[in-house]
């Protein structure tokens, strides 16, 4: 009696762990060379294969051009922060890094699909972050996988990181594990917790996160632009900056924002939008904290509150 789809998916899978994509490719390519006829369910999986081999091939390509001393997890910061997305497999990291970024990356079913860091920016007005989708920790230890080095490296150099969780599994175990492996590394940094599926199984699950974060920031998938720029706020306050809007005194278009050190004054935000601009500067308008009452005029010495709404007057 032949194996059914499932248990051939199975087996797959299992010889699949732990390979590098040389040899991963080298073995879906030796069973898709002796593929059974039948249809239905079994070209259904035919077609993932495939899709993996196509992938893994683009992976090859990719790791060609790179010399030993310029590998893919070797990442050249950009923005205010580079913030490493870290998770098991197919918790839905590269579906918050598209949410985030817009970055189009592969999401597929298959375990394992990011097997090089995937990069992209996440913009808010005048800020930017930079967002790093790494490969998949493995659910026993860093040993079941070859770029566990890579990992090691991308984690210890990103400012902080992101850890994602699939809140339609269990939420405690992927956080012990990965929390347990991070500290492996050394890299028991600052955290961000993202839960994915939200819309699935909804708040409770999400509430549950919440607490078992230990007092870190949590937020869902999927993200709304309130929720982006709640996150964008948590990501400033890690590094010791706040988020602030700069609004045009003449078109009056809608505020752009900006991240500024803790701290810092109208001349700072001036500066940091365009020098000419703290060259022309003479006072401002402010709404917000800072502000005795909305619209205060304030001098360019005036320290400025997260959340604060500012016009730059220069006459």
């Amino acid at each position: 009696m032949p194996m059914s789809h499932k248990d051939l998916w199975l087996k797959i899978k299992r010889e699949s762990k732990g390979k590098s994509p040389r040899e991963e490719l080298r073995l879906l390519e030796d069973h898709l060379a002796g593929w059974p006829e039948y249809k239905g369910p079994y070209q259904e999986l035919r077609k993932k294969l495939e899709r993996r081999v196509a992938e893994l091939r683009k992976v090859g390509r990719v790791l060609a051009t790179h010399s030993a001393s310029d590998d893919p997890f070797s990442i050249r910061k950009r923005g205010l922060a580079e913030i490493a997305l870290v998770g098991l497999p197919n918790v839905g990291k590269t579906s918050v890094l598209d949410a985030l970024t817009g970055a189009n990356a592969e999401v597929a079913d298959y375990p394992y699909t990011t097997l090089t860091p995937n990069v992209g920016m996440f913009s808010l007005g005048g800020l930017e972050f930079e967002i790093v989708d790494l490969p998949p920790f493995p659910e026993g230890g860093l040993e079941e996988v070859h770029y566990a080095d890579g990992l090691k490296e991308a984690c210890l150099n990103a400012t902080f990181l992101c850890i994602v969780v699939d809140l339609t599994a269990d939420s405690e175990f992927q956080l012990d594990t990965l929390r347990g492996q991070l500290a492996e590394m050394g890299a028991d940094k600052a955290t961000v917790l993202i839960g994915t599926h939200v819309d699935t199984v909804g708040p409770a699950e999400l509430a549950a996160l919440r607490e078992l974060g230990g007092g870190a920031p949590v937020f869902g998938l999927p993200l709304r632009e309130r929720e982006k720029r709640a996150l964008a706020e948590v990501f400033c306050g890690i590094i010791g900056r706040i988020i602030v809007d700069a609004r045009d005194p003449v078109s009056k278009d809608d505020p752009v924002a900006y991240a500024v050190p803790e701290g810092a004054s109208v001349l700072d935000l001036a500066g940091q939008i365009h020098k000419d601009l703290a060259r022309r500067a003479r006072k401002a308008r402010v709404w917000g904290a800072s502000a005795s009452f909305d619209g205060q005029r304030v001098g360019l010495d005036h320290i400025l509150s997260s959340g604060d709404t500012v016009e730059i007057l220069t006459k």
